[in-house]
């Protein structure tokens, strides 16, 4: 009797888990370092975090810089980097993990790499709130804008290689068109769908949506990111941007057989994303 096999769940929820320890944990370095600043916080979201009104056009700029803003997109950055280390050095690894550190390593360089893109070309965001405090110095804010603008591009192009390439890792034929676009579904797909999907939801009770401050629109410029996960699905399926007999030094199958476990936590603590974090804590 041949036995059921789960991955597809598997692959949902570890996305689950990827989002949530991505997106509110970038929102939980803010606070972290709103409160290191010793601002008073007003509350905690889902999608931002409220400090009560400080002048920061007074500190040092690089503390500007990171107190206003700009430290969460920089260690999501820094984590992003070392997980990828991780998984192309760490043969020995159970696929669960490998998948779900796949998936966390991707969320993290979008949520670092890709604020720097939409910082420097639309000004919004976390970056948008650094150049806020630069007005007195036009100059610096179109230099950061541009250096931001470039790295965040040339950092998309090699994310959607990455997550290309890391596709691999579950595919056992790679010359296998059918098996490329199975596994793809299941890991690049799944993420990209999971993250529009929490994020909207999560995005609707946002207290600066509910007030007008901010358009619920905007949260599609803001996950437009999440969309470098979209093409990677096309292109590990049809073998585009990566050779591959040759993308990854370890390979092994998605996980299928059931973690009953790991499912019930990746659905609690997206209940809690969404109904708890989403309308926000405040303190």
């Amino acid at each position: 009797m041949k036995q059921k096999n789960f991955s597809m769940i598997n692959c949902i929820s570890t996305a689950l888990l990827a989002f949530f320890f991505t997106v509110p944990l970038h929102e939980f370095f803010h606070l972290a370092t709103f409160l290191l600043n010793g601002d008073k916080v007003i509350y905690f979201t889902s999608g931002s975090v409220y400090a009560a009104e400080a002048n920061y056009a007074l500190l040092p700029p690089l503390q500007r810089i990171l107190v206003a803003g700009g430290s969460a997109s920089i260690l999501n950055a820094i984590i992003g980097i070392i997980l990828l280390i991780v998984l192309l050095k760490v043969e020995k690894m159970p696929s669960m993990l490998r998948l779900f550190l796949t998936m966390l390593m991707g969320g993290h360089l979008l949520e670092g790499f890709g604020y720097f893109l939409i910082g420097g070309i639309f000004a919004a965001g976390d970056w948008g709130n650094v150049f806020s405090y630069f007005q007195d110095s036009p100059g610096t804010v179109t230099a950061m804008r541009i250096i931001l603008a470039v790295i965040g591009a040339v950092s998309a192009v090699a994310i959607l290689y990455i997550a290309t390439r890391m596709t691999y890792q579950f595919i056992e034929n790679p010359t296998d068109k059918e098996e490329r676009k199975y596994v793809s579904l299941r890991v690049n797909l799944v993420l990209f769908l999971t993250a529009f999907i929490v994020g909207a939801l999560a995005s609707i009770s946002l207290p600066s949506v509910r007030s007008g401050e901010h358009s619920y629109w905007m949260f599609f410029i803001y996950n437009s990111m999440w969309f470098i996960y979209l093409v990677a699905f096309f292109y590990a399926w049809g073998g585009i941007m990566v050779k591959p007999a040759k993308a990854v030094p370890f390979r092994c199958k998605l996980p299928e057989k059931p973690y009953p476990v790991v499912w019930v936590i990746a659905v609690a603590l997206t209940l809690v994303d969404i109904f708890v974090f989403g309308p926000g804590i405040y303190f």
